[in-house]
């Protein structure tokens, strides 16, 4: 029998998979640049200064190496305390969540905006590889707090620091110029979603399992 978990599950990842496709499609079928973007940007442009831009900067100099050897201290220590499945569901979530993100800048093709970055950037625009990278790393923290405590105000406050985190990457790639508004939506919808789907898949390979014992 399918629990109340894997339905609320299921419907979010569904949910975020929709909104997805439903704005890359919107995206492809662009001929100009969309309103939405545009209007982004601009409300972004009108807050840049000089002390802001510094902060952004150096946000985006250190997010990779720290998501990076994060993700590998902590993998580390799943394997030092013989944890496998935790391992398996990091493995899962965050460099297989990554290809995702590598098949739809190259399905869709988008190129970068055509604005002055403030940082050096390379390949494909959407979605965006830093937002999603902190998406999937950050939503795999969060349901390893839910797991680890059933009291909620650590569960709020996980859940709301990495809100903050991510919300924080995603308006400095538009801030820095390197990506358009949609791109980072996109990329925050694909983590949702990859996140979502990595944990259905372990509710139905758990279920599966206790149904076959006897």
């Amino acid at each position: 029998m399918t629990s109340k978990r894997e339905v609320l599950t299921l419907t979010a990842w569904l949910a975020a998979a929709l909104l997805l496709g439903l704005l890359t499609w919107r995206v492809q079928a662009a001929t100009q640049p969309m309103a939405a973007d545009l209007y982004g940007a601009d409300w972004v442009a009108a807050l840049r200064s000089e002390p802001l831009t510094a902060v952004m900067r150096t946000l985006h100099k250190l997010q990779g190496k720290v998501v990076a050897a994060a993700i590998l201290i902590w993998a580390a220590v799943l394997v030092r305390r013989k944890h496998w499945h935790a391992l398996t569901l990091l493995l899962t979530m965050v460099p297989l969540g990554m290809l995702a993100n590598t098949g739809f800048k190259l399905l869709v093709e988008r190129p970068r905006p055509g604005m002055d970055a403030a940082v050096g950037s390379h390949g494909f625009s959407y979605p965006s590889g830093h937002a999603v990278a902190i998406t999937l790393f950050c939503g795999y923290l969060v349901v390893q707090t839910f797991r680890l405590t059933t009291q909620w105000p650590w569960r709020i406050a996980a859940l709301a620091g990495a809100l903050c985190v991510v919300a924080a990457v995603a308006f400095s790639r538009v801030y820095l110029g390197v990506h358009h508004p949609s791109d980072v939506v996109a990329a925050v919808l694909l983590g949702v979603a990859w996140l979502g789907m990595c944990l259905s898949g372990e509710l139905w390979l758990e279920r599966t399992a206790r149904s076959a014992l006897p």
